[in-house]
């Protein structure tokens, strides 16, 4: 047949010349890994939003307006009774005034810098809250925990409402964002003064919370703020890249050993995973992607899926070399057999990495590039470099035999258990889909690092005793200079938050109009009836200008106010609560905005807001992710086999086990974030694998050998069934070393696809048997 010439001079190509396509393999090869000189690591949290994502230009608006939100927050609680005594408050002070020493401090907010006002005769006294714990009075801290207490700004943002936990918050002016018109030296410069002002912001924090508990040990306290997530970031990508890959290689090492147990055929493959994983990340260099905590799985993905192309190609070689073939007999004989099928599961593993396209997340993106890049130079070195290297070092078989008989048997048993096996396989894919509604989307950041990493447990501290943890950010605009100060806005504003705080969820609303309110009230002899807004602008402006003149260096009213005084923040924190119930209150504040307010209104933003809005809209775009797969591998199937039926066959144990693994999610976990919702398309590549190499084995025991289907199903399990679930084994093992990441996105995705994988090939083995001769046998009669 045309096609098994074609086989047949394309293996006669590759061992003629397999010296010359090995040195050219390893030259091109180190000309991809040069690339790595370019790489660098990107851990802000902003990475995983397009550059013109709405909530990321929304949320950045806001933070070019007014004072950054960017900030390092150190949460401190007594183990025994409240805030509220002279030692205390004394650490507090402290640590505020050592606050202001952090990297890049624009401004420090606590409890004893609260800037409290009081009236003074016809005078307006504004200072801190707290000026001299050590020599407070009973009555003094009395009346500091009573304000404290009661003072909207504070309680639930710098203090619990129980008086237990205080927050010291420290505002940050990192360094400017990389500008990508710049040539690359400025680039490069201006890149490692960004990634560095994390670290030594945390370090700063991590040094003043060592400090402060050695010489307050009656206090628990905890760091954390935006500057420590991204810098978990940092420290996750880099724990991962210096453990999973050397773990992985060490998982590789022990099955290749226990599965060949030929130093040869090991030191062949190591070689060939190796290559293939310098070429992925050497091209990541290339491209100009950044290393990041998602992609830099990239190397553990690689080497696990090349190690598979290797295992298929050394056990039929091993095999033959036992059968006494020589080398290059033996080498010949694999090369036929498994030329396509290692072709076209490569090309259909690389088109399900490559839907990652499709996530609106980049570094999501960057990892679909990178592995289908790899997973395709994988294939190529199994080709060049694999048959001149193991010719070499491994000249004699040692395949044990009795995995052959063993698979015999089971060949056997399905045979003649098909209609069986069938119903099983039927029932368990349908009790096990069932669950997928239990599935709920997730994307908290919180939950993207592991219990026991030390952010995970700062905000868990948060979540518990100051349980403000999410936050929204809102802006109205009046349209002209000072227009803040007018009482129709301000009636507005107030109406505003008087409705957030009415909202489920929410602890804490931070609006001007409590400022101004309080302001009044000051003026006006403290008494509470004036603690309403003032009747005249120009009343309200003179307010304003009299505290702003009063207050010191670094807390001006830029956290709420914009330089012209025409617009003003109103900023909501929340309890712990489900991105679809943020996402809720956002959109039902800003509807009262539109119902309410005259002008035209933003829609609200924060950090918290984006990670929402991408975990819904990741999961949309996957969908079509993974639409795109089935189509996609199905085609290529159908090209490559050249039969609608085989194709139509192979989406049955391609697309099902995946259903049943979420469902399987679905019951033991339930937690969807947008590094399991790309699992479907990753897994439907891989999958493939076990599907193809089977049905290729069935076809050419059918079409050349002209056996019957059952004798078919026996020559498919004994020529490839001890393969797949070697290659299933490396597959599992390689994505279980994921589950070790403190970072779940990782954790997640490597459980699952492992799940995935482990599925698939049960199923296979199951299901396809009996599918093959139901429809080749019934193919044979109509023809």
């Amino acid at each position: 047949m045309p096609k098994n010439t074609m086989e047949q001079k394309f293996t006669e190509f590759l061992l003629r010349w397999r010296h010359w396509l090995a040195i050219l393999s390893v030259l091109l090869t180190a000309i991809l890994g040069f690339g790595i000189r370019d790489l660098y690591l990107e851990s802000d949290y902003k990475i995983y939003f397009e550059e013109d994502e709405p909530q990321l230009v929304a949320h950045e608006a806001i933070q070019d307006t007014y004072t950054s939100t960017d900030n390092l927050a150190i949460l401190l609680r007594p183990k025994e009774g409240d805030l509220f005594n002279s030692r205390v408050l004394t650490a507090i002070y402290e640590l505020t005034e050592h606050a202001w020493q952090t990297p890049f401090v624009m401004r420090v907010d606590s409890i004893t810098n609260f800037q409290h006002t009081e009236a003074n005769g016809d005078d307006l006294l504004v200072e801190d809250l707290v000026l001299a714990p050590a020599d407070l009075s009973a009555d003094k801290i009395a009346k500091v925990k009573r304000i404290a207490l009661t003072e909207k700004q504070l309680v639930n943002r710098m203090v619990s409402a129980d008086g237990k936990t205080a927050l010291v918050n420290v505002n940050l002016e990192l360094p400017p964002e990389v500008d990508k018109t710049a040539d690359l030296e400025t680039q490069k410069a201006q890149r490692a003064k960004r990634d560095a002002s994390h670290p030594e912001v945390v370090a700063f924090g991590r040094a003043a919370v060592r400090e402060f508990q050695a010489r307050y040990p009656e206090l628990e306290m905890h760091i954390a703020g935006v500057s420590k997530i991204t810098n978990s970031f940092n420290e996750s990508a880099q724990r991962d890249a210096s453990s999973l890959i050397p773990l992985m290689y060490l998982v590789i090492l022990l099955l290749l050993i226990f599965f060949f147990r030929s130093i040869g055929t090991v030191v062949a493959t190591l070689l060939v995973i190796a290559c293939a994983s310098i070429a992925a990340v050497g091209s990541a260099g290339w491209i100009g992607y950044p290393i990041n905590t998602v992609n830099v799985m990239t190397p553990t993905i690689v080497l696990t899926i090349a190690v598979c192309d290797a295992v298929h190609l050394l056990s039929v070689y091993l095999r033959g070399l036992g059968e006494e073939l020589s080398p290059l007999e033996a080498m010949a004989e694999s090369l036929r057999l498994n030329l396509q099928p290692i072709i076209l599961t490569s090309i259909t593993t690389a088109v399900g990495f490559l839907t990652l396209n499709f996530s609106i997340s980049p570094p999501f993106v960057e990892l679909g590039n990178m592995t289908a890049i790899g997973v395709m130079w994988a294939m190529v070195l199994t080709f060049t470099l694999l048959p001149s290297v193991v010719m070499l070092l491994t000249r004699k078989g040692n395949m044990v035999a009795d995995k052959q008989r063993w698979m015999s048997r089971y060949a056997h048993w399905v045979v003649a258990n098909r209609h069986k096996a069938l119903v099983v396989s039927i029932l368990s894919a349908v009790l096990l889909i069932s669950f997928l509604p239990r599935n709920q989307l997730d994307d908290d950041p919180i939950a993207y690092f592991q219990r026991g990493v030390p952010f995970r447990e700062s905000i868990e501290f948060s979540i518990k005793y100051l349980p403000g943890v999410k936050d929204i950010n809102f802006t109205l605009n009046c349209g002209t200079s000072s227009c803040v100060s007018d009482p129709d806005f301000l009636t507005t504003l107030d109406q505003f938050s008087r409705f957030l705080e009415a909202q489920p969820y929410v602890v804490h609303v931070g609006s001007y109009v409590d400022v101004i309110k309080r302001l009044n009230r000051s003026m006006n002899g403290d008494d509470p009836a004036y603690y309403a807004i003032p009747e005249r602008a120009d009343l309200a402006a003179q307010y304003n200008l009299m505290y702003e003149m009063s207050l010191p260096y670094g807390l001006d009213l830029n956290n709420q106010l914009n330089l012209d005084k025409s617009a003003t923040k109103i900023s909501v924190i929340t309890q712990k609560m489900t991105n679809l119930e943020l996402i809720d209150l956002a959109e039902r504040s800003h509807q009262w905005l539109k119902t309410n307010y005259q002008a035209s209104v933003e829609p609200g933003s924060s950090v918290s807001l984006m990670f929402a809005h991408i975990g819904a809209n990741n999961i949309r775009s996957m969908l079509w992710g993974g639409l795109f797969a089935i189509i996609g591998v199905t085609i290529t199937i159908l090209i490559a086999l050249r039969s609608f039926r085989y194709a139509l066959i192979s989406m049955i144990p391609n697309a099902i086990p995946a259903f049943m693994a979420f469902g399987l999610w679905g019951l033991l976990v339930g937690q969807v974030n947008m590094a399991v919702a790309a699992v479907f398309s990753i897994s439907l590549g891989i999958l493939v694998d076990d599907t193809v190499h089977f049905i290729s084995k069935y076809r050419r025991a059918r079409q050349i050998k002209g056996l019957s289907p059952e004798s078919a199903i026996h020559y498919a399990f004994e020529n490839v069934g001890s393969a797949l679930i070697v290659t299933t084994v490396v597959l599992a093992c390689g994505f279980g070393v994921l589950t070790t990441s403190d970072f779940n996105l990782n954790a997640m995705s490597g459980a699952l696809t492992a799940i995935t994988i482990l599925i698939a090939l049960i199923f296979d083995f199951l299901i396809l048997p009996p599918i093959l001769m139901l429809f080749d046998r019934e193919a044979t009669t109509l023809s």
